[in-house]
């Protein structure tokens, strides 16, 4: 990073430099020039005058003529010998031809037949500054621009290489490295956005690392009632044994095949949740549909629907929905004892989905643990993979809502969905099982 910084900015020098050189060429070749030629042809008519009247003299009376002449200019005039004066081949040329040229601060003109100048000069400077000054001046604003431009980029470049070593740092392995945010300056947003992506990593991996353990622990179970009833159907000695032998490794494949289901169902929800558009749907539909899902599974129990909540819509991923309460539907069913009531309500632009049942509840020391991958209660008997309330708070938080337990006045325990009604951004915040 520190030597991309390096690269970058000799590039700003480069073009800084290159635009003085630039400037200095185009003042020097094009001002300049036009400059000279404005003055030449201001100041060579009283030159080429001064020459002939000194000409006209004669060389015996030059001192006389030159005093003279002197008298009608502000500026000095002399006579001198051309080889006095380090003249170019271009302008010894243009004197041999008869043209005034300035020279310098002064004004020549050659006397004809003789190796003498007429020079009036040094001339009066112009007001404003000259040539050297204004490189001088370009030099030395580049130049300022050039520390300013490495003041403004010491900060960027700081944190840039705070991101290079966060970076290298969680590619050696060390997952929970962040870019510290000082104090003395203000964090740029590619830190908080770099840092919310790492613990967002993290999280995702220690998710799946915890996943991996618990599903090579559950698969265990029925694999390995697979195995030991596979063993006992080649040593049965009749048909009836053999059948329910055979009986055994059915239900333990089922039971495989339902825990495949179900975490393949959760590993998928984080990523469908987020592409899964948004649409309008009514509340009491998506009640009324998860429950005649679940009801027909459980014929001895009543299941009672919102009442007086056909009016209430929010916007939601619909199927995510769907699935997160027909699961916590299908769980009251298991448990109830005759009875579970489904209730709806809207308050504060939020939507609360609330499910009871008149079971044998939860208890308080367990409820902060129900909701982990593979977590069942203890002396709980009914059939299940325990990924069913992990995949109801994981698709209540991918919707910008959460899921809680409490104790229903049916005796039972309450689940209560509570999501936002109008459409909101999806949490950046990172989030676990």
């Amino acid at each position: 990073m520190t030597r991309l910084f390096i690269q970058f900015y000799c590039g700003v020098l480069l073009i800084l430099i290159s635009a003085w050189i630039i400037q200095a060429y185009v003042f020097r070749g094009t001002t300049e020039a036009q400059n000279i030629s404005v003055i030449e042809s201001a100041l060579s008519g009283g030159a080429l005058l001064a020459r002939d009247e000194i000409a006209a003299g004669g060389l015996q009376n030059l001192h006389e003529t030159v005093a003279k002449v002197q008298a009608r200019f502000d500026y000095p005039v002399a006579v001198v010998d051309r080889s006095q004066r380090k003249l170019s081949t271009r302008l010894s040329q243009r004197l041999d031809d008869g043209e005034a040229v300035l020279s310098g601060e002064s004004i020549e003109v050659a006397l004809t037949g003789t190796s003498l100048l007429v020079e009036l000069g040094p001339l009066p400077r112009f007001a404003g500054p000259r040539r050297s000054d204004i490189l001088l001046g370009l030099g030395s604003v580049f130049l300022l621009v050039a520390i300013a431009i490495a003041i403004l980029m010491r900060p960027i470049a700081s944190q840039l290489r705070s991101v290079e070593r966060t970076a290298l740092a969680i590619a050696d392995g060390d997952f929970s490295a962040r870019i510290k945010d000082t104090r003395r300056r203000r964090s740029f947003p590619i830190v908080d956005a770099f840092n919310t992506m790492a613990e967002r990593v993290e999280s995702l991996l220690s998710s799946q690392k915890e996943l991996l353990q618990a599903v090579s622990h559950e698969f265990r179970t029925p694999l390995a009632r697979i195995k030991f009833a596979t063993e006992l159907v080649r040593s049965a000695d009749t048909d009836e044994k053999r059948n329910q032998r055979v009986d055994s490794i059915d239900e333990a494949t089922d039971k495989l095949d339902d825990l495949v289901a179900e975490l393949l169902n959760y590993t998928r929800t984080d990523e469908q949740s987020q592409v899964a558009p948004r649409e309008r749907v009514s509340a009491h539909k998506i009640a009324m549909d998860a429950i005649g899902q679940h009801a027909p599974l459980h014929p001895d129990i009543t299941f009672d629907g919102p009442i007086g909540s056909k009016d209430i819509d929010l916007v939601t991923y619909e199927a995510g929905l769907v699935r997160a309460l027909g699961n916590l539907i299908g769980n009251a069913g298991k448990y109830a004892v005759s009875k579970v009531r489904v209730r709806i309500t809207n308050e504060s632009n939020r939507v609360q989905f609330l499910v009871e049942d008149d079971g044998p509840g939860i208890p308080i020391a367990d409820r902060n643990f129900v909701f982990d991958p593979f977590h069942r209660l203890s002396g709980d008997s009914q059939p299940g993979t325990g990924l069913g309330l992990a995949l109801v708070r994981r698709i209540c938080r991918r919707l910008g809502g959460k899921v809680t337990i409490e104790d229903s006045p049916l005796g039972g325990a309450a689940f209560l969905i509570d999501l936002p009604q109008s459409l909101l951004p999806m949490p950046t915040r990172p989030l676990d099982n």
